[in-house]
């Protein structure tokens, strides 16, 4: 059962980098039409289900505003389906098929999706990092892994929530201009 879910799950963000590399613009045209027809509230909801390889463009097209969306997912360990990093990236996601793969960071959450998302958002672009899975950077280089453990998806969180914050206070350009990410002083970057 495990094998075909996350073939199942393969499949489909395979579908979606074909479908963000592919030369046929009929289709993206209608691929994004179709995510741009789709409330805030159902973006977010698709990020759980097979069509959520296809919402986390448009999700960082919408920009600011889904932040505080983005934000109720902390705590959500459901299975993320979004398609995030690099297209090019060798590094996959995995599904959840027990608690012990989300317990050992190896799983795609919904909240670390969160994190991701709002991370992308900032830089504008889903392709920031080569994967959505957090590194520790107080770790010296070879000691690091790409793993989205509890205490690393915590320390996220608190930098997101403070980052949030900051952002209220003024504009997204103008954090931009200062350089004041999102993971700014928590030590953590995505891999």
């Amino acid at each position: 059962m495990s094998k075909i879910i996350i073939s199942a799950g393969l499949v489909i963000c395979f579908v979606a980098v074909l479908a963000k590399g592919s030369t046929n613009d009929s289709l993206n045209s209608n691929l994004q039409e179709q995510m741009s027809n789709k409330s805030d509230s159902e973006l977010i909801n698709d990020l759980y289900s097979p069509r959520g390889a296809l919402a986390g463009d448009e999700i960082v097209r919408r920009g600011v505003r889904m932040i505080p969306l983005l934000l109720n997912l902390k705590g959500d360990e459901r299975t993320s389906y979004a398609s995030v990093g690099h297209h090019l990236s060798a590094t996959a996601t995995t599904v959840a098929t027990n608690p012990i793969d989300i317990e050992s960071g190896r799983v795609l959450t919904m909240e670390v999706t969160g994190i991701y998302l709002i991370c992308a958002i900032y830089h504008n672009t889903v392709e920031f990092a080569q994967s959505p899975y957090l590194t520790d950077l107080k770790l010296p280089a070879g000691k690091r892994k790409a793993r989205n453990t509890p205490d690393l998806v915590a320390r996220a969180w608190q930098s997101v929530e403070e980052w949030n914050r900051r952002l209220e206070a003024t504009t997204i350009r103008k954090l931009r201009s200062r350089k004041d990410d999102p993971l700014k002083g928590s030590g953590l970057a995505f891999w």
